[in-house]
């Protein structure tokens, strides 16, 4: 009578016991030393009752006590991982997580993990991802690393292909402003070499001069304006046809320079260029196709 009644005392006890514990997600399907042993409570009381050694409930059981972020995990990867709508490779992919970003698990650890980050739900090849005790380590990292006061903040998490669409179509036109940018800048500072070099005409050509107001060669001409704005330029028309960008004529700007054999001048918009033309004119300005063009270079 006494045995029987320690067995059903022992059996309430391990039912309530297991009752109060929730499920975990394994590991891995192919790790056994973390796996949990698959017996079931028949098994668990045959062997209280066939043995003398002491069989602690515990070992059966979840455990109660666990690291705050034991159900994250977080992307092991060196780009991107695909979050996908099914546990397949075949399936749509709904999100990315880029390294370190975070994620919760709220599925099995199996060859797939299901996740939520950000917006997105859906599965990971587990083999990319870190989790259990490793991911409470790496989010300790990441909080000390950010020093953020509010831990949740300390983490990245997921955008959905919507919402990298979205970003992706806002950083091109965000590019593509500050290129307009750049080019009105550079078109405003062209103008201003222009308007430089232009309050030298008429005066003398001279040979081998980089004079502006005495006389200057066409490459010491352009070679003296742009000193002036802290551009410093090979000495020679042939050097000065590696300098710079080279750019198409058809997209010269004001402030360019246009290099043809033997000669160089500063475009300054509207098919003319500015430029120490002989020593019979001087500083003057030619059309910028008087001649053909070897190259035009931008500098600015």
């Amino acid at each position: 009578m006494d045995s029987i009644l320690k067995k059903g005392l022992f059996l309430v006890t391990l039912t309530g016991a297991i009752a109060a514990f929730p499920n975990t997600a394994y590991a891995s399907d192919t790790d056994k030393e973390n796996i949990m042993p698959g017996i079931g409570i028949e098994q668990v009381l045959n062997n209280c009752y066939s043995s003398d050694k002491k069989i602690d409930v515990e070992e059966y059981l979840v455990p109660t006590q666990k690291g705050e972020y034991l159900d994250m995990a977080f992307a092991d990867v060196d780009t991107f991982l695909y979050i996908r709508s099914e546990p397949t490779k075949e399936s749509e992919w709904v999100g990315k997580l880029y390294p370190d970003y975070a994620a919760k698990i709220v599925g099995p650890v199996g060859d797939w993990t299901k996740i939520e980050s950000g917006s997105v739900t859906g599965y990971v090849y587990s083999e990319y991802i870190i989790v259990g005790n490793n991911a409470e380590q790496k989010a300790q990292e990441i909080i000390e690393e950010t020093e953020e006061e509010e831990p949740e903040k300390a983490f990245t998490f997921a955008e959905s292909k919507e919402e990298e669409a979205a970003r992706l179509e806002k950083e091109a036109e965000e590019e593509a402003q500050k290129a307009a940018e750049a080019a009105a800048a550079a078109a405003g500072t062209g103008q201003a070499v222009v308007d430089y070099a232009c309050q030298f005409i008429g005066n003398p050509y001279v040979w081998g001069g980089t004079s502006l107001t005495n006389g200057a060669d066409c490459s010491g001409f352009v070679q003296s304006v742009y000193a002036h704005f802290g551009i410093s330029l090979p000495r020679t028309s042939g050097e000065q046809r590696g300098a710079g960008v080279g750019v198409s004529y058809s997209e010269a700007m004001p402030g360019d320079i246009i290099c043809y054999d033997g000669h160089v001048g500063i475009y300054m918009g509207n098919g003319q260029i500015v430029n120490a033309i002989n020593s019979s004119q001087g500083i003057g300005i030619l059309p910028a196709t008087y001649t053909n063009i070897i190259t035009v270079r931008r500098l600015l």
